[in-house]
């Protein structure tokens, strides 16, 4: 038996591509979606139409030769085809065949490359936007289900973004296809359908690949967590791009600035008890363009619980309250791991003591001490900070 996946573009006959048109037609069945069933109809009037999630059972089952399963778009883009291909080997020869994807035709039709563009996709996902956004110039997303454009949008004006510009594209390729362009906020409270794409270009975008340094921040009387201390801290806790991460004792956001380009897919939620030092953290948040941080005002461990479950999570300060705070680390996600700083004896004490007791493994501390240099005269002096512990746990096993 032989199988054509097709990638059949937008799902018209227009866009098809000359080897898909051939497949298509020579095909001894035919089996899609009602959508992409009804687009082809003149070619193929006798398609068979099945629900996404039966496709491969459908083509399996027939009697025939030869059988073309059609998926939207293109078959290498967030595309059905790889789950197809890997159902139907088992029964035979695959072959795929690409099509036009909406990425492609939405920046023709805009007159613009995608060559510099960052892809994503929030369609009937979890996530967010801000993260890509905040580190990409341009960013194209697929939209759809509980994420649509105009969620998105909403999303992007209520994190301070709302002037940024966007362009979306509804139902491409159709007969009401629609094309809009202006800025985020024009778009938050208008309804968009569930196809549609977004392209956003923000050119105030920052590089999440550039380290924040001490003297990009805005500082105030709040204590700051120096930028030797900070990195080697970031660099233990491992941050991964989509992770959900916790600042706890997030101060004037030092940290969570380097832990939120770490985690530029992701969210960082900054808990912080102090107004000044929130204020101080906002301020730094859209001056440095950490947009997928998100500040929480408040105290832990109480702030905490109402939080989404964290991947990692960096403790700066704890308020006395560090077993609290790690017992609800781990009552969340029994996986995560935790990094702690701590410039007192007693606090390394306790840390470790917690973090034994509640059972995170591959427990380290290091302690780092660093020294800055200054002018004096002609010569240069050694100026020492104040030495740090940097405890961590946690994250490689799920028991």
């Amino acid at each position: 038996m032989r199988f054509f996946i097709i990638g059949v573009g937008l799902g018209s006959e227009a866009l098809l591509t000359g080897d898909a048109r051939r497949a298509l037609l020579e095909a001894d069945a035919v089996f899609s979606t009602a959508r992409l069933a009804q687009g082809l109809s003149t070619l193929r009037p006798d398609c068979v139409v099945c629900a996404i999630g039966e496709l491969a059972a459908c083509a399996c089952a027939a009697q025939v030769d030869t059988v073309a399963v059609l998926v939207s778009g293109d078959t290498g883009f967030f595309s059905a085809a790889k789950r197809l291909h890997a159902q139907l080997a088992a029964h035979g020869e695959v072959t795929t065949l690409c099509g036009v994807s909406s990425l492609q035709y939405f920046c023709a039709k805009l007159g613009t490359q995608y060559d510099d563009i960052h892809i994503c996709s929030v369609h009937g996902r979890e996530g967010s936007l801000l993260g890509a956004v905040s580190y990409h110039k341009r960013v194209f997303a697929l939209t759809g289900g509980a994420q649509t454009a105009q969620t998105v949008c909403r999303a992007l004006t209520a994190a301070g973004l709302g002037g940024v510009f966007v362009a979306i594209g509804e139902n491409l390729g159709a007969s009401d296809e629609r094309i809009v362009t202006g800025t985020a906020s024009m778009f938050a409270d208008e309804p968009c359908g569930d196809l549609a794409v977004l392209l956003v270009e923000h050119d105030d975008a920052v590089d999440a690949r550039e380290p924040v340094r001490d003297d990009m921040l805005t500082r105030g009387n709040v204590p700051m967590t120096k930028e030797e201390v900070r990195w080697v801290s970031a660099a233990k806790l491992a941050v991964r791009p989509h992770d959900t991460v916790w600042d706890v004792g997030a101060g004037t956001g030092a940290v969570t600035l380097e832990l939120a380009r770490r985690a530029a897919q992701g969210t960082v939620y900054a808990i912080e008890r102090d107004p000044e030092a929130v204020s101080l953290l906002c301020l730094n948040r859209a001056k440095l363009g950490g947009y997928n941080i998100c500040p929480v005002d408040g105290a832990a461990p109480a702030a905490l619980h109402e939080l989404p479950a964290p991947d990692r999570v960096f403790i700066g300060g704890s308020g006395g309250q560090l077993r609290e705070i790690l017992r609800i680390v781990r009552e969340k996600n029994r996986a995560a791991r935790v990094v702690i700083n701590a410039i007192a004896l007693e606090t390394l004490q306790e840390a470790m003591a917690a973090l034994e007791e509640l059972g995170f493994g591959d427990r380290e501390v290091v302690q780092i001490s660093a020294a800055r240099g200054r002018a004096v005269g002609r010569y240069t002096m050694m100026t020492a900070n104040n030495p740090v512990f940097i405890i961590s746990g946690g994250g490689s096993d799920a028991t």
